[in-house]
């Protein structure tokens, strides 16, 4: 689906419907079809209308190629870049090695659950320690932040 129609459907189309439901109804009535009319208004108005408006970019989503979520569909493409410029010969495999750490390391970083909670006891510099009151997930995220400072440096 083209971005285009996407953001359309996303954004307008509940209104276009609104548009459409009124000519139609308002042409049954004019031609004598009251019980068109009825049907077409309940329809148009109190069904796909509100459905369109409150729940548009799920439904443009369902359409789409990319998904409902764009985050994991970039993790992914990194990952089969990754792989596509290995397969290619673009990056050997040491370079591929690394990348791949970095990706991984990356995701892993993200995910963490222990974010904000060590005590100000614990140090992070390189060769310091962890107190008893951490637990060992917390001592492996550290060595691990280590690890990735002293490789950026």
């Amino acid at each position: 689906m083209g971005e285009r129609l996407r953001e359309f459907v996303a954004d307008d189309c509940w209104l276009l419907i609104g548009v459409v439901t009124f000519a139609l109804v308002s042409l049954a009535g004019v031609a004598g079809f009251s019980t068109l009319a009825g049907v077409v208004s309940i329809v148009g108005w109190f069904l796909l209308t509100p459905i369109f408006l409150f729940w548009g970019d799920e439904i443009a989503s369902l359409f789409d190629d990319r998904g409902v979520s764009d985050s994991h569909s970039s993790e992914s493409d990194a990952y089969e870049e990754l792989k596509r410029r290995y397969a290619a010969g673009e990056i050997d495999e040491d370079e591929f090695e690394r990348r791949l750490d970095r990706l991984v390391a990356a995701d892993d970083s993200f995910d963490g659950p222990d974010w904000g909670t060590e005590s100000p006891s614990a140090t992070n510099e390189p060769g310091g320690s962890i107190t008893a009151d951490h637990p060992p997930a917390v001592a492996d995220e550290v060595d691990e932040r280590d690890r990735t400072r002293e490789f950026e440096q």
